[in-house]
């Protein structure tokens, strides 16, 4: 027999311990000159790139609110400005309460039967 589990436990025990000697933990390491160089031109790319990104975006919202713009004034129809406060909003008939003046009072009655043709 090789030996009990609590040997083996022990041996392992002791390796680990005597690897902590041989193999002192890392010093962090401070990054070069040649990394950090790098570093920083992938950051000022990623900087350029996402500036770049935003302003074909905000040119492309340009492009697209001018070309509605113009195909509503080819078609006839004058583009209506827009009404960004929402407690004047107007709003389409029949959207929302109706007013006080037209409320209609009927008499409820039950129908039973089948519904004529």
């Amino acid at each position: 027999m090789i030996g009990s589990a609590g040997t083996i436990g022990r041996n392992l025990r002791a390796r680990r311990d005597s690897d902590s000697d041989m193999n002192p933990p890392l010093q962090p390491v401070s990054p070069g000159p040649l990394q950090r160089l790098l570093s920083a031109i992938v950051r000022f790319t990623l900087v350029i790139g996402g500036m770049l990104l935003m302003l074909g975006a905000l040119m492309l919202a340009l492009v697209l609110a001018a070309g509605v713009m113009l195909w509503a004034l080819l078609r006839g129809r004058r583009p209506e400005p827009v009404n960004l406060h929402w407690s004047t909003l107007r709003r389409p008939p029949g959207f929302g309460r109706h007013p006080a003046e037209e409320v209609v009072d009927v008499q409820v009655r039950e129908v039973d039967g089948p519904n004529p043709p």
